[in-house]
């Protein structure tokens, strides 16, 4: 996967950064569209967590963990589900504690390091791909220190030329498969056979995203309908940011008569926008979670949605050193993994719409006709054991996998791999469903 130089969450520009100890943490308040980020992070330093055991004891030797975020701890995106991750593990690994420093801007990343360091951490977590090559430099400078990179690809387990010291591990939450399962909720009940997507930079992550989606939307509405689903995507070149986020939503609802909004930005404001059509405009209009669950936005507007949980990725590495058996590894979670029983389970006994491990579908909506609502059991727990895979032919109703300019991707007989998911330049295009142009150059 290349990110080029963008950030993987790159704050708005000029915020205000805070570093919090333990679970002492003052955020920004949640609240409309408009109100969103009024306001600054404040919060105190000096307040300690020591959390109650309830799994591994942490024989040889305490965690002091230290996380380090690009955006707001309390975004109800992405930096605020690395902080849900972080108080997880604490309270999975007794004698553990842990420090965050929020609203990091890539250049800043040594120095955020460095900080955590001088406060005792022993354990490093960076949570942005742009804080790569700060990590890569401090676990060669601290080889007694573990060094954590999530989204990145250098680490002591990658083949060269990636490979770096074995202090250092790389781990990621993967979405597609369930944006292939938002998709098949959205093309069974789209009305106007059109979805939309709020896209924010595109990079391979957020393209195959968006492909998994729609690739998931044209097989509910074109087995109802005998056509293909129409779709639209709006960049925003941005992680978080609200006002471009409400206008590119609406945009998509006005001028290409979307009906169901996918996105990828952390705050709830797509969601929002969808619930403001369906109760104050007149016009039903669906919309999903993303990184939590965040229906109270849009309680009229949720179908489902992508969650994560990052704590048994971070539980995972705090046993490590706790236990001294550290091995550098590069972790991808996908459905099924980290949980207690990993495989497939009976379509009524399904999981889907519940926590469960890592990456998890939201609630599902109860206007998602029931029929679909099997199928979407069905693929998930397939998934669980690889049986499934989206990205291949019978992922879009037997049919190769098909670009803009109609060339085969992924033909009959094949499926998509990691490198093939990973990669710019396998990743670097739109299914055919897509009638936005994707960007060149």
């Amino acid at each position: 996967m290349s990110r080029e130089k963008i950030s993987r969450r790159r704050f708005l520009s000029g915020a205000s950064r805070a570093a919090v100890v333990g679970g002492a943490a003052a955020g920004l308040v949640i609240g409309g569209v408009g109100g969103y980020f009024a306001g600054q992070s404040t919060a105190p330093v000096t307040t300690k967590t020591t959390t109650v055991a309830t799994t591994v004891t942490a024989e040889r030797g305490a965690i002091r963990a230290g996380y380090f975020y690009p955006g707001p701890a309390k975004d109800y995106g992405w930096s605020y589900a690395h902080d849900l991750g972080r108080r997880y593990a604490d309270s999975k690994v007794p004698g553990s504690s842990s420090a965050y420093i929020e609203l990091v801007p890539d250049p800043e990343a040594s120095s955020a390091i460095k900080s955590l360091l001088d406060q005792g951490a022993n354990l490093i977590f960076a949570c942005s791909f742009g804080f790569m090559d700060a990590m890569v430099e401090a676990a060669r400078n601290n080889p007694d220190k573990y060094f954590v990179h999530i989204s990145g690809y250098k680490s002591g387990a990658a083949p060269e030329p990636n490979k770096t010291t074995p202090n250092m591990s790389t781990a990621f939450a993967e979405f597609y498969q369930l944006y292939y399962l938002n998709g098949l909720a959205a093309g069974a009940v789209t009305q106007t056979g059109v979805v939309g997507y709020v896209g924010a930079f595109p990079i391979p992550e957020v393209v195959r995203h968006i492909n998994a989606f729609v690739l998931g939307a044209n097989v509910t509405y074109k087995r109802r309908t005998g056509k293909n689903i129409k779709a639209y995507v709006l960049w925003i070149n941005s992680w978080v940011d609200p006002p471009k986020a409400r206008e590119a939503a609406i945009a998509l609802i006005e001028d290409q008569n979307a009906d169901v909004l996918g996105y990828t930005e952390d705050t709830p404001t797509v969601l929002q926008v969808a619930e403001e059509y369906t109760t104050q405009k007149g016009r039903r209009v669906w919309s999903f979670s993303h990184y939590s669950d965040m229906t109270q936005f849009g309680p009229n507007a949720h179908l489902t949605g992508q969650i994560v949980n990052w704590g048994p990725i971070y539980a995972h590495f705090y046993r490590l050193v706790a236990t001294n058996s550290w091995e550098p590894e590069d972790i991808w979670t996908r459905l099924g993994d980290m949980t207690p029983w990993r495989w497939s389970r009976p379509i009524a006994e399904s999981l889907a719409g519940q926590p469960d491990g890592t990456v998890y579908l939201a609630p599902l909506s109860p206007a998602i006709p029931a029929e679909t609502t099997r199928e979407i059991k069905q693929r998930y727990e397939e998934m669980k054991e690889l049986v499934f895979e989206p990205f291949s032919p019978e992922g879009n109703l037997g049919e190769p996998i098909r670009d803009q300019d109609g060339n085969i991707r992924i033909d009959k007989g094949q499926r998509a791999n990691r490198e093939f998911l990973w990669s710019d330049k396998t990743m670097n295009f739109f299914v055919e469903y897509i009638e936005s142009p994707f960007p060149r150059g």
